[in-house]
């Protein structure tokens, strides 16, 4: 696979500070040219091997080449692939058709194989709560024994595409000879300690071509036999002397690399050094170009301009390209040629050798566990029994939900096989390079632009794990117009974390704004409070959990705009909390599918260190229902001092998008407040995966100070039309609210969810 040109740069100034780097050697081989297909006695047939290169998104190309090869009756004795050329090549190996390949090209996401994230509504309820944090992972934090600040690869292990090889391999991660698949087979990787080419020519097959595709910069390296491997294009990125050296008498060689660009002396530095990483694969293609000879022939698909390295979404047109070459080297092929008889005993032989054997039933298991997490946590991910045959389907959707930890660098299986026989799974995990001490950061931001805005910074520190079964705590610095430091630890009880026990607690301060009827604030008053809580937490699955705890805090709250004669009022709160959650919805920023319920209740009470005996009521539901790129959003709030009367610090606080839109943020408060609302949004596109989103709500409620008077009919219509990026700093939107008889806000919001 060619290498996009940032990661090509990266890898080429590695290979060049490296001391005795070696950028184009030779390729590490122990072939005696017997691999080459089965021979029968007195069969003079000459060997046909192919050497696939590699392309990225260019090596589509590679299966209508193949394609052409079955048409013309050209036997493929044997195939070596890099990269790109590894994945089609080892798919034709292992008994795929032409057809087959070109259905699995077209068929897959390949945006999606290029990350490991677990989308939203599979997390854990750990992981999804962290949204509330509005924080997210930076890649740096402190790891190893002396706690260095380490910086994470920011690349994905590639889990997906694992799965995806062996789903189309129907291999199952089985270790076995490369030789015994219905086309002897090598995949090229490169060492990335010596720069060599390294031939995998047993393992896991699928393993072995996630290692052929170890894109610097975008994949981990894989390990293999003790050996850390990348991309095979950066040692040998047309594997003509494999083909050869496995016993080939004339090859087929299909070369859909990058070729150099034409630069002039107002190059970029970013240009002249990714023009100098481009040698990596360009010249020691020419070298193994430069060897074909008279018998051999060389298929070049004009990609360039057309197709480039990560054009995956081009599929269709790199099979056109494909195409084209296949037709122009029809002539030159036919000299490859053999009579039907022969052509139909090999395509015989070769269905012989690729029909399925039976799954074994599994006799050990075998983790080499490299993190802190205990070996039945990582176990209970991954559906394995003794003396059952292993599910495939299940053990990827197990390693996917084992990424959903958020503290895993990789974790993966294979099926071992032992003299004896016996089949076997071992499994493989290592931690964050970057952890188990993670940064974290976060902004949120609302500006009405009528100088009135809100903006908080947050920091933040989680330490995971902190015990075999995955306790994590939480340090987190806020600064801005709420400051606060707070923290927390959460402590599973059982493997499988159904029960749990949090503590929470710090300094906080909230602002509560009033305004008069024409829309200017006119007092606010800052309400700061230190003090814990602790809950008792039963999780019922990944989508339910159900709380209770109590809390105990002391503050005050004080005017800083209006009135300097209002004195400062000192205040403790203590209640018994309770929470029911149910959370499967896909995003509390853009949601289009799913279902979030909040169910709560806060009991103030005497005995437990509190001024005034008051309770209240929470809920908020709401449910996103997808239809095409469009998405509806309907939603209702009921929150309500159900008895007594709340201080000010626990008063509701109402203003913003899905909050009554055509107010300011927390213009409103009261003792209880209603509303219902109903949004759409159409996604225009995603950028690097990205949604963005144009959109509008309509909402209806209030807020007011005496549960007496609530009323349907006493509400107010508000709604707004909105733009939303979900960024890489956060959910970025800019919108219009509006409300009946008020004046409109212009508002931008970054970070505010439901």
């Amino acid at each position: 696979m060619a290498i996009p040109a940032p990661a090509r740069m990266r890898l080429l100034l590695a290979c060049l500070l490296a001391p005795g780097a070696v950028l184009a050697a030779e390729p590490v081989a122990t072939l005696d040219g017997t691999q080459c297909g089965h021979r029968d006695s007195g069969d003079p047939r000459p060997r046909i091997g192919v050497a696939l290169g590699g392309g990225g998104a260019r090596g589509i190309a590679h299966v209508r080449i193949l394609r052409q090869l079955e048409a013309l009756h050209i036997p493929v004795d044997c195939i070596a692939g890099t990269s790109a050329g590894a994945l089609v090549g080892a798919l034709y190996a292992s008994g795929k058709t032409p057809a087959q390949i070109e259905q699995v090209v077209l068929d897959t996401q390949w945006m999606a194989m290029f990350s490991d994230t677990l989308p939203r509504r599979e997390r854990s309820l750990q992981r999804k709560a962290d949204d509330y944090q509005q924080l997210a992972p930076i890649g740096i934090g402190l790891g190893g024994q002396g706690k260095r600040v380490q910086i994470s690869g920011g690349m994905s292990q590639g889990e997906r595409l694992i799965a995806l090889f062996e789903t189309a391999t129907g291999g199952s991660r089985v270790t076995g000879d490369f030789d015994d698949l219905s086309i002897p087979f090598r995949a090229i990787t490169t060492d990335l300690n010596t720069g060599e080419a390294v031939i995998l020519d047993h393992g896991s097959l699928p393993m072995a071509m996630r290692a052929s595709m170890s894109l610097p910069g975008i994949f981990r390296p894989i390990t293999i036999d003790g050996r850390v491997l990348l991309d095979g294009g950066v040692s040998n990125q047309v594997p003509i002397d494999v083909v050869r050296a496995m016993g080939a008498d004339r090859v087929i060689a299909v070369d859909v690399g990058t070729p150099l660009s034409a630069l002039d002396r107002d190059a970029s530095l970013v240009d002249v050094i990714g023009q100098l990483s481009g040698f990596l694969t360009t010249r020691n293609a020419q070298r193994q170009l430069d060897t074909l000879g008279p018998q051999d022939l060389l298929i070049a698909p004009q990609l360039t301009g057309k197709v480039a390295t990560g054009d995956f979404d081009k599929a269709p047109e790199a099979l056109a390209i494909g195409q084209e070459a296949a037709d122009q080297a029809a002539p030159a092929l036919r000299a490859f040629s053999q009579p039907a008889p022969v052509y139909q005993r090999w395509y015989a032989t070769r269905e012989t050798r690729a029909a399925p054997s039976a799954p074994a039933p599994i006799a050990y298991i075998e983790v080499r566990n490299h993190t802190g997490y205990a070996d039945e946590l990582l176990l209970s991910y991954l559906p394995v029994e003794l003396g059952k045959p292993l599910d495939s389907k299940a053990m990827q959707e197990g390693v996917l939900r084992a990424y959903g930890m958020d503290t895993l660098a990789s974790i993966s299986y294979e099926q071992d096989r032992r003299d004896d026989g016996q089949v076997g799974v071992v499994i493989t995990a290592y931690e964050k390079p970057n952890g188990p001490i993670y940064l974290e950061a976060g902004w949120t931001l609302s500006n009405d632009l009528d100088g009135n805005h809100e903006s908080n910074l947050r920091a933040g520190l989680l330490f995971a794990p902190l015990s075999p079964y995955g306790a994590e705590a939480r340090v987190t610095l806020q600064v801005g117009s709420e400051p606060a430091i707070r923290g927390s630890y959460y402590h599973p009880f059982d493997v499988g974390n159904r029960y749990a026990f949090e503590a929470l607690g710090g300094y906080e301060t909230r602002s509560f704004n009033v305004f008069d009827d024409a829309g200017n604030e006119t007092s606010r008053y800052r309400v700061s409070r230190t003090g814990a809580g602790v809950d008792l937490v039963r999780n019922v699955s990944n989508v339910l959990s159900v709380r209770a705890g109590v809390e105990r805090y002391t503050g005050s709250a004080r005017m800083d705009i209006g009135s300097p004669r209002v004195p400062r009022t000192d205040f403790d709160d203590g209640g018994l909390t309770a929470r029911v959650t149910y959370d499967n919805i896909d995003s509390l920023y853009f949601p289009r599918d799913g279902f979030l319920v909040n169910l709560g209740t806060y009991q103030s009470r005497e005995a437990l260190g509190a001024d005034t005996r008051f309770g209240q009521i929470d809920l908020d539901a709401v449910g996103a229902f997808p239809f095409g790129r469009s998405a509806v959003q309907l939603g209702l709030r009921y929150h309500v001092t159900s008895s007594g009367t709340a201080p000010v610090q626990s008063l509701y606080r109402l203003g913003g998008r899905w909050r009554l839109a055509g107010f300011q943020h927390n213009q409103l408060t009261g003792q209880d407040y209603a509303l219902g609302f109903a949004g759409y949004t159409y996604e225009l596109g995603k950028v690097l995966g990205r949604s963005a989103q144009v959109g509008g709500t309509v909402e209806y409620g209030n807020a007011w100070q005496r549960r007496s008077d609530m009323s349907i009919s006493d509400g107010i219509w508000n709604g707004s039309l909105f733009l939303g990026f979900d960024s890489w700093i956060g959910p970025l939107i800019f919108g219009l609210g509006m409300r009946e008889g008020g004046d409109r806000v212009v508002f931008i919001e970054l970070g505010q969810s439901l």
